[in-house]
């Protein structure tokens, strides 16, 4: 017995539907540079796919938490959202990887297209622009990170054991001898970035410093470019993190960037590259205090560029639920006028001197004749007297909280949690993408440009094609 049936593909596609709205959107991009690497003039194969067909079932896969390649295969023969998209045809597994990986600088473009398309469809306002980052783990094991000493053990231990195979001849040991000697290359390839690495990092240090950067500084010997990082549950794990500027309108991501685990030196990076994105600065920046650096707020100060961005000690002081409670540091009330502070007993630390750390300034406080006979000194410091050090512009920190605390500015400021967060939530939880399938930074942007992209594409299907 054989049942026959009528579909029409157009009842899988609704309007406003996820696969009708990447389709509509897609259409809208320019992808002209991809066509150009295109033989069309060949009679060997079949006819190839057009690169927005391609883009749409990633996007569509990524949509249905269908990230393997295999899977996107599987369901180009078998789903009908995909079929709608291919015009009926199946797509190699091999067909989709390759693409990727050739067109990815050109994916990364068209991210940008999508964010200038919402500045076309009216979904960016330019008032708030919130910064955030997410981490997210990388394709490699936390087991392959290696210090430079680490890979040098490594390396003469290869060497030990290829030395004894050799010396035991036999066709059987051939196979491991390559295998071996693979992963001495590999280990020598992440030796030569690693250094290059420490060099730029020590750059400017002294001997110790070199020496404490040597130490602490490790590669992954599976992915080079992941970093480990400290998830949200406390584990360290090999990672990225990527840090997005959000439009809170209609939470839009107009930029992001991957950065070294580092919120401080991003910042500047992703609201310059959110400006040129979209054609214009936004009014307002808001970030965590993550952020906060008196650096970046010297950077945005000296741009015109309005900010609200707490720094580390300012949530845990408004809310006076500080360590040292009555003697913290906020509790010394500091006199521009005469440069010196005053302790919560009334004592006066003057100046002593000054220091540099970070590539910055401070100058150090203190009084350590007043604080030896003070009856409260254990409870004020561990040390022989206390010390408050400051940053030669603290008075721009300062100036900051005094913003933060008006309350048409608290509103503002509200609204970051919401519109840089959820886009995070949104690909962790709903499309469970917690794991990069690829290595490598290039690789890793054309990833996150997907990703965004569709986050941008549902987001402006949704006020476009809503019921």
């Amino acid at each position: 017995m054989l049942l026959f049936a009528n579909v029409d593909l157009n009842s899988v596609a609704p309007l406003g539907s996820a696969v009708y709205v990447i389709d509509k959107l897609v259409d809208e991009l320019d992808t002209s540079e991809m066509e150009r690497e295109y033989d069309l003039e060949s009679e060997k194969g079949n006819e190839p796919f057009h690169p927005k067909t391609l883009i749409k079932v990633a996007l569509y896969a990524m949509h249905n938490v269908r990230f393997s390649l295999r899977k996107m295969e599987h369901d180009t023969g078998f789903n009908l959202g995909y079929r709608w998209l291919t015009g009926d045809k199946g797509i190699d597994h091999s067909t989709m990887g390759k693409f990727l990986v050739k067109h990815k600088e050109r994916i990364i473009e068209l991210f940008t297209q999508v964010v200038a398309l919402g500045v076309e469809k009216e979904l960016i306002d330019f008032e708030v622009i919130a910064a955030d980052t997410v981490k997210i783990r990388a394709n490699a094991s936390y087991k392959q990170f290696r210090t430079r000493e680490g890979i040098r053990k490594e390396r003469e231990k290869i060497k030990l054991k290829i030395t004894e195979l050799i010396e035991n001849v036999g066709n059987e040991n051939e196979a491991e001898v390559e295998i071996l000697k693979k992963r001495e290359e590999r280990l020598q390839e992440a030796l030569e970035v690693l250094q290059e690495r420490i060099k730029g990092k020590s750059e400017g240090e002294g001997p110790k410093g070199k020496e404490k950067v040597e130490k602490k500084e490790k590669i992954n010997i599976t992915d080079f470019d992941c970093l480990p990082v400290e998830q949200a549950n406390g584990e360290k794990n090999p990672g990225y993190c990527v840090t997005t500027a959000t439009d809170t309108k209609h939470d839009v991501i107009t930029f992001f960037e991957l950065n070294e685990n580092n919120d401080v030196q991003v910042l500047p990076v992703v609201l310059e590259g959110s400006e040129e994105n979209t054609g214009r600065a936004h009014e307002i920046a808001v970030a965590d205090a993550g952020f906060g650096s008196v650096a970046n707020l010297e950077k945005l100060e000296e741009k015109g560029q309005k900010a609200l961005i707490p720094d580390r000690r300012y949530d845990v002081e408004e809310r006076e639920s500080t360590a040292k409670g009555e003697y913290d540091r906020s509790k010394f009330i500091y006199n521009e006028r005469s440069n010196e502070y005053r302790c919560p007993l009334g004592k006066k630390l003057g100046n002593a001197g000054s220091f540099q750390a970070n590539g910055r300034t401070y100058d150090r406080y203190a009084n350590p004749g007043a604080c030896q006979r003070c009856a409260r000194r254990e409870v004020c410091t561990k040390g022989k007297y206390r010390i408050i050090n400051r940053d030669r512009n603290e008075a721009i920190k300062e100036r900051m909280r005094k913003e933060l605390r008006k309350k048409a500015n608290r509103k503002i400021y509200a609204k970051r949690a919401h519109s840089a967060e959820s886009p995070f939530g949104q690909i962790k939880h709903n499309l469970r993408y917690r794991i990069f399938m690829r290595r490598g930074n290039e690789k890793i942007k054309m990833e996150c440009s997907l990703l965004f992209m569709l986050h941008n594409i549902l987001k402006i299907g949704q006020r476009l094609y809503a019921e």
